[in-house]
């Protein structure tokens, strides 16, 4: 029994929990709506919530931690100006740590549902779920800018 369930797939797993018992696949079969590659996510869905809260924090340590490059050039030593090389490497590593969150930010907006514009007159509106769509949108919006923020700008010293 227990290495049944070890061997279970996980999409399996999550249908057991979610679909009744009746509706079961084959092990072999794999459902495409599960994995990630083809998962499209609901943007006002718990998960893109939480990750947007903990992106929100995110910025708000790299917003922090970008001043503090100016502390790392001091006078003194042997020639005139030396720098921190302790405060450089504990700087340049949490700000590398939340350069690498910006990178997933943005593989997660291309995977995030959006609401048509067109059909917010009338009511809710219509959520479009197609990648290409997502893609191009976010591709015309948002997208440079995400990039010119997840470079690596302060680390070399630009």
């Amino acid at each position: 029994m227990m290495n049944r369930v070890l061997t279970t797939p996980a999409f399996r797993l999550r249908q057991s929990l979610t679909r009744p018992a009746a509706k079961t696949v084959a092990s072999d079969q794999v459902n495409s709506e599960t994995l990630w590659q083809y998962q499209i996510l609901d943007p006002n869905g718990e998960l893109v919530t939480r990750w947007n809260h903990f992106f929100l924090v995110m910025c708000l340590v790299s917003l922090f931690i970008d001043p503090l490059y100016f502390y790392l050039p001091y006078v003194g030593g042997d020639t005139c100006m030396t720098t921190d090389t302790a405060s450089a490497i504990a700087i340049n590593t949490w700000r590398s740590f939340a350069d690498v969150f910006f990178v997933l930010h943005i593989i997660m907006k291309f995977r995030t549902a959006f609401i048509a514009p067109s059909s917010k007159v009338f009511g809710r509106g219509e959520l479009v779920m197609d990648k290409r769509q997502i893609a191009r949108r976010y591709l015309r919006s948002d997208f440079i800018i995400d990039v010119a923020a997840s470079l690596p700008l302060p680390q070399f010293g630009l």
